[in-house]
């Protein structure tokens, strides 16, 4: 872990995330995403995982920058950049390598958009404040949107 990057998981390269071209998909690299993200959302905002989250994703950005293989241990570093008033923007840095004390790689960078959400009313809601002083009490600063 960085000072940039607060949040930190390891996940292991499953023998089904490799395509015909023995690298780790495009597809299971969002799914990592995915998975620090949703890590990120429990872990900052202290809530369980099998309920509902009210957010939905609007975005996403990535960056490929090297493959990854089976074998090689993946970590993904998140933080949140900014909130607006219904939406949240995080940052991911994936980098991956063979064991602790292998030299790792940068394997992907990304940034995503998440839009606090009304499943029922199928509309966007405001950010709860609570939310937002979870996420900059987590990052240790304000995370007003730029204009």
């Amino acid at each position: 872990m960085t000072d940039a990057y607060r949040h930190r998981i390891k996940l292991e390269v499953r023998f089904r995330d490799i395509d015909a071209f023995r690298h780790v998909n495009n597809a299971a690299f969002v799914t990592y995403l995915e998975q620090a993200r949703i890590h990120y959302l429990i872990e900052t905002l202290r809530i369980e995982v099998f309920q509902e989250m009210p957010v939905i994703l609007a975005a996403i950005d990535v960056d490929y920058r090297a493959p990854i293989v089976f074998g090689m241990e993946v970590v993904v570093d998140s933080r949140v950049d900014w909130v607006g008033r219904t939406s949240f923007s995080l940052s991911h840095r994936m980098t991956a390598g063979f064991g602790a004390e292998a030299e790792t790689r940068l394997a992907a960078e990304a940034q995503t958009v998440l839009v606090a959400y009304d499943y029922d009313a199928e509309h966007p809601i405001p950010v709860p404040d609570e939310w937002r002083h979870a996420f900059e009490a987590y990052e240790g600063h304000s995370l007003e949107r730029p204009a």
